[in-house]
C-alpha cells in the first residue's frame, strides 16, 4: 500500500472509532483527562503498526484502550491513599463531551452518571474493565480474556462480582426522568429559600453527600450521612457561598445536575442520585482541576 495512502486510512479509521473509544475510556477512568491520554496513547500505537497485521481494527483498537485504562487503574490505586478527602470522577457535559453512538444502543444515559461511576470505585480495576466491557459495551468474554490476560471463565467470574457488588446499590437509583426534574426543582426551591423542613422532604433518610475539593478548595473531608446532617450543612454552605456564584440547571453526565458558575469559569458541579424515596445521593464537586469537562 503507497505510504500516504495507508497514513490516511490509519487516520480514517482511527477517528471512526475515537469517540467510542473515549466513552469506554471514560468509563473505565472515570476522569476525563486519563481517558484522553489513554486514547491518545493507543493512537500512538496504532499509528505504528502495518495495517496488514491487524485483521480486526476496532477489536484491536479496543482491547489496546482497555488494557492501558487497566494499567493505569492499577497504577493509581497507592496514589489515591494520598489523595485529600474524596476522590469523585470528573463530571462532564455528557451529549456534547461523550454523545452517545446511535450505532451502540446498549450504552445507556446512566451507564456515564456519576452515581453509577462512584459504584465503580468499590470494584478492583479487573472487576471494573471486565464490567465495562461486557455490560456496558457488550464485548464478548474472548475479548476480554485478551484484555485481561486470563481466562474466559475467569472473567466470567470477575463480571458477576462486579454486578453481585453493584447491582444493589445501583437499584436504589433509579426514578422516572419526571420524578427526578420534581425533586430537584423542590430541592432547588428549598435550598434558596432555607426551608429546612422543605429541603428534608427532598431527602431520602439515606442520603450521602460526598464532596470533592481535592485540598484546593475547601470541601468535606469525608462523606456525610443521613437527611439531617447532609440538610445541616447545604444550609450552611449557602450561608457562606460568596454571592458571585450563580448556580443554573444543567445536563451533567446525561443526568440533571446544577453548575455553579462566578464570573466566567465553573466553579461547582452538584450531582444527584434519585430514588422513590427522594435524592440518595449528592456529589458536590469543587476541585478546579475536575471542572475541565464543563462549559
Amino acid at each position: 500500500m503507497d505510504f500516504m495512502l495507508e497514513q490516511t486510512t490509519h487516520l480514517q479509521t482511527f477517528l471512526a472509532e475515537q469517540s467510542r473509544l473515549r466513552r469506554l475510556a471514560y468509563r473505565m477512568l472515570g476522569d476525563i483527562t486519563s481517558a484522553d491520554d489513554a486514547v491518545q496513547d493507543a493512537y500512538l500505537r496504532w499509528h505504528g503498526m502495518a495495517l496488514s497485521e491487524i485483521v480486526n481494527p476496532q477489536a484491536w483498537l479496543v482491547t489496546t484502550v482497555s488494557r492501558l485504562c487497566l494499567d493505569h487503574l492499577r497504577a493509581r490505586q497507592p496514589d489515591r491513599l494520598d489523595y485529600y478527602g474524596e476522590w469523585l470522577p470528573t463530571p462532564v457535559d455528557g451529549d456534547v463531551a461523550l454523545g452517545a453512538d446511535p450505532a451502540y444502543g446498549l450504552e445507556r444515559a446512566s451507564d456515564i452518571s456519576l452515581a453509577l461511576l462512584v459504584l465503580l470505585e468499590q470494584l478492583s480495576a479487573e472487576e471494573r474493565v471486565a464490567f465495562i466491557m461486557q455490560e456496558v459495551f457488550d464485548h464478548d468474554y474472548r475479548m476480554i480474556a485478551q484484555v485481561m490476560d486470563r481466562s474466559e471463565a475467569a472473567c466470567r467470574q470477575l463480571v458477576r462480582r462486579a454486578r453481585q457488588r453493584l447491582v444493589a446499590r445501583q437499584q436504589r437509583f433509579q426514578a422516572d426522568p419526571g420524578q427526578r426534574r420534581a425533586v430537584l426543582a423542590g430541592f432547588v426551591a428549598a435550598l434558596a429559600q432555607g426551608d429546612l423542613k422543605a429541603l428534608l422532604a427532598t431527602l431520602s433518610p439515606e442520603v450521602e453527600l460526598r464532596s470533592d475539593g481535592g485540598g484546593v478548595v475547601k470541601a468535606a473531608s469525608k462523606p456525610v450521612f443521613g437527611s439531617r446532617a447532609v440538610s445541616r450543612l447545604l444550609l450552611g454552605i449557602r450561608r457562606v457561598i460568596p454571592p458571585t456564584i450563580r448556580f443554573s440547571p444543567a445536563w451533567i453526565n446525561e443526568e440533571p445536575a446544577l453548575v455553579g458558575r462566578c464570573a466566567d469559569h465553573v466553579s461547582h458541579v452538584l450531582s444527584f442520585a434519585i430514588d422513590e424515596r427522594g435524592i440518595g445521593g449528592i456529589y458536590l464537586i469543587n476541585n478546579p482541576a475536575k471542572l475541565v469537562g464543563v462549559r
